[in-house]
């Protein structure tokens, strides 16, 4: 079975995790588990997330860059958003179920302790929340670049202590009135 991005290298069968056998490319360092294996691994750790419903319709992500193919059944491979933090995506074989991370992405995983969690990553809900994640997160670049850093901060500041307040209405009401007395 060849890498699907080196296309050429064979890949060579190591364990990733002690009962968890992964396909490594030597060359670019990936890292194929059958999604069979998976599963396996996952009920044998006691995961509770194995009983999770893995047939949950998925959400198709286009991610830039190549397209890779399943290196075990060939269908075109779906890239799914990690999120929490984690800004790569992880391919996945909807034929056979297989997982494709790049090199450094399993540690990466680990050191979020979503290593038992890729059934979850698949679902629309998993999604739609590292979604949200990078809207967020781009809205705070263009705020940041529209008001400066320390502007920003002060502003959120504000918010959260409008949010606190129960007459907030009234407070918004008077920030947005011009002044009566400088009139």
């Amino acid at each position: 079975m060849n890498c699907p991005l080196c296309k050429s290298t064979e890949l060579v069968s190591t364990e990733l995790e002690s009962n968890l056998t992964s396909f490594n490319c030597p060359e670019c360092g990936g890292n194929w588990i059958r999604g069979a294996e998976y599963w396996k691994w996952l009920e044998q750790n006691g995961s509770d997330l194995a009983e999770r419903l893995y047939e949950e319709e998925s959400l198709h992500l286009a991610e830039p860059g190549k397209p890779i193919d399943c290196p075990e059944c060939r269908f075109r491979m779906v890239k799914f958003l990690v999120g929490r933090g984690l800004d790569f995506t992880v391919d996945h074989c909807e034929g056979c179920k297989g997982i494709w991370l790049d090199r450094n992405e399993w540690e990466a995983l680990k050191k979020r302790n979503l290593h038992d969690d890729l059934n979850s990553i698949f679902t629309s809900f998993w999604q739609t929340g590292a979604q949200r994640e990078i809207r967020k997160k781009k809205l705070e670049e263009i705020y940041i670049s529209r008001f400066g850093a320390e502007d920003y901060a002060e502003i959120k500041r504000v918010r959260w202590w409008l949010d606190t307040k129960t007459n907030k209405e009234e407070l918004l009401a008077f920030l947005t009135d011009r002044d009566p007395f400088n009139a």
